[in-house]
């Protein structure tokens, strides 16, 4: 089960910060925020590298179920402005929040307007791992399962409710044997070129995302599956060349939104400029680095069909552009930063809605370049950093300090403390590891985020303090993600991890697995051992054991500094109606309306 993230604070009330000793004097919270310029875009650098990421995408598995997914609940955290028309989601444990619930009137039409920090790495879903993506994707496209905005996997097990009940393609499925997983699919459905989706389609997506040429970010979730066999024209039977746990988690989210047979003769077509699915909406237009146009498809399968009749996703990258066009009502849904909620929160006809995410921030440091590639150099860097003074004035105090890359909602979370605020052991550090200071180090950061240059600037305050001579290395936000997949990035890299499956596995192995792409320079033969165990079991209890286990080594290692648990606070003009807000940011549509 999943605890309230750490308390939101209630804007109003004032607050006493402790200083952080920065460059020999106290930073207070006036310090901090002259280190840039206004605060916006809290989730830019997840939101460009998180997969979860966040991000995205089923539940956590209880130590019994072989499908892993237990009910992930939480208890949102609400703002006293939003409290009469945010609400909890109606299935009652679910950590969902609902704003300005009502029942939309008959038909469908209006026009969203959704701005995004970043554009879509592709418009493929199986060539992207980024929450930002997220975003949009679930409405164009159907996975086999369906995991609901409360974070419920419809599996049918422990009283959650059957696949059929959900907007998942498959209606059930079976352990036929532990290596064998057969899958029974909803007839009658179309993509929205035209093409049937059958078992067919699901052996050609599988068989698609394995091939090299593809180049998937995906693939590597996916490795289990030896085959996938169309049984007849609506059993697809998945043959594992291992046990894996987590499939029918992974199966709810990224990787397992189901693409046209059609899409393998052309992968060139396919992504780049169109993109069919079966979901209730159909991309009409896409402008590179400008906007995606979804309009609702008539030939939705749902037993709900759309009240919306289009929507705008708006690729807008400089943060108070945003907030401007927010406020003046032409954008109807954002992520803010604390100081742009604050200025939205006196606005009229919008709200500013906090909720607790899985999605975890942190700092990569590369273990293959001097002198971070030298534990106690890592550990130095992480007793440095004052995380408690940024949370309360960068960020306002919408945030949960964390110890590691798990938050709350995952398998595999401990309450591990993260490595105290201690300038003095930070220097002691030092000086056993050898090393002549001040100590050169280079951090990365995206220069149009202007949170994550705050943080940036801060922190090198606090790094350079106890002996190290930092270099802030300004990145453009479109380079920062191949640069640093590449291993070009820093000693210091900002990264956001959005756990989309909600269990540890897909985190630890994307990101501390030897070459994995997102684990670009970090290696430890026990590590991949122990990630390799893990894999090998449905035993969810021997599972856990070893969760214990990585999460202990990892944080001895220092390899990242983990620093907090996202809250993002959203923005939503109050024509928005029935608008229900995920905590893994895949925003669904369906029963959404606008009013007039």
């Amino acid at each position: 089960m999943v605890d309230q993230p750490d308390r939101v604070p209630d804007p109003q009330t004032p607050r006493t910060v402790r200083g952080s000793i920065v460059g020999g004097r106290v930073l207070n919270r006036r310090d901090i925020l002259r280190l840039g310029v206004s605060l916006a875009g809290l989730a830019a650098v997840n939101a460009l590298l998180a997969a979860c990421g966040g991000d995205d995408d089923d539940d956590s598995p209880t130590a019994t179920s072989v499908s892993g997914a237990a009910t992930a609940t939480s208890a949102p955290a609400n703002t006293p402005e939003a409290a009469a028309t945010a609400t909890p989601a109606p299935q009652g444990q679910g950590s969902a929040i609902l704003v300005n619930p009502g029942e939309a009137p008959d038909g469908v039409g209006g026009e969203l307007r959704v701005a995004l920090a970043f554009d879509a790495t592709s418009l493929d879903p199986i060539a992207t791992y980024t929450l930002n993506n997220g975003r949009w994707q679930e409405n164009v496209f159907s996975g086999l399962v369906w995991r609901d905005t409360n974070l419920v996997v419809y599996d049918g097990k422990d009283g959650r409710p059957a696949p059929s009940e959900g907007f998942g393609l498959a209606e059930s499925w079976e352990y036929t044997d532990d290596l064998t997983l057969v899958f029974k699919l909803r007839p009658g459905i179309t993509f929205h070129n035209g093409e049937p989706f059958n078992a067919e389609t699901v052996r050609a997506h599988f068989q698609r995302m394995h091939d090299p040429a593809t180049a998937s970010p995906q693939a590597f979730n996916y490795t289990s599956i030896k085959e996938v066999i169309a049984t007849d024209d609506l059993t697809a039977t998945m043959i594992f060349n291992e046990v894996d746990p987590v499939m029918i988690s992974k199966l709810a989210g990224y990787g397992g939104f189901m693409t046209p047979a059609e899409a393998s003769k052309d992968t060139t077509k396919f992504g780049p400029v169109e993109a069919a699915g079966t979901g209730p909406y159909r991309i009409t237009e896409y402008v590179k680095d400008d906007h995606i146009t979804l309009e609702a498809w008539d030939g939705y399968w749902g037993p709900r069909k759309p009240h919306i009749q289009k929507i705008i996703y708006r690729i807008i990258p400089d943060d108070n552009t945003r907030l401007s066009e927010f406020l003046a009502g032409s954008i109807d849904v954002l992520t803010l930063s604390p100081v742009q909620a604050d200025a939205a929160k006196g606005a009229a006809g919008v709200q500013v809605v906090p909720i607790g995410v899985p999605t975890v921030s942190g700092l990569r440091l590369d273990a293959s370049k001097p002198p971070t590639d030298n534990k106690l150099v890592r550990q130095a860097i992480a007793h440095a950093i004052d995380m408690p003074t940024i949370i309360e004035t960068i960020l306002s105090g919408y945030a949960k300090e964390v110890g590691i890359w798990q938050s709350e909602f995952s398998f595999g979370y401990e309450d591990i403390a993260p490595y105290a605020y201690d300038p003095e052991a930070a220097k002691a550090k030092l000086a056993e590891a050898g090393v002549a200071t001040p100590v050169a180090v280079t951090f990365d950061v995206i220069g149009g985020d202007t949170v994550a240059r705050e943080m940036a600037n801060a922190m090198k305050d606090m790094l350079d303090a106890v002996g190290f001579n930092v270099t802030l290395n300004q990145k453009d936000a479109a380079n920062y993600y191949n640069e640093y997949i590449a291993g070009d990035g820093g000693n210091i890299v900002p990264f956001g991890w959005g756990g989309w499956t909600l269990d540890y596995d897909n985190t630890y192995f994307s990101m501390m697995h030897t070459g994995q792409t997102y684990n670009p320079s970090y290696s430890n033969p026990e590590v991949d051992a122990l990630l390799d165990e893990q894999r090998g079991t449905l035993d969810q209890a021997k599972r856990l054991e070893i969760a214990k286990q990585l999460n202990a080594l990892l944080f001895e290692d220092a390899i990242d500094v983990c620093l907090y648990q996202n809250i993002y606070l959203w923005g939503v003009n109050n024509r928005v109606r029935n608008f229900s807000i995920p905590p893994d940011e895949r925003l669904f549509w369906l029963d959404a309306w606008i009013q007039s």
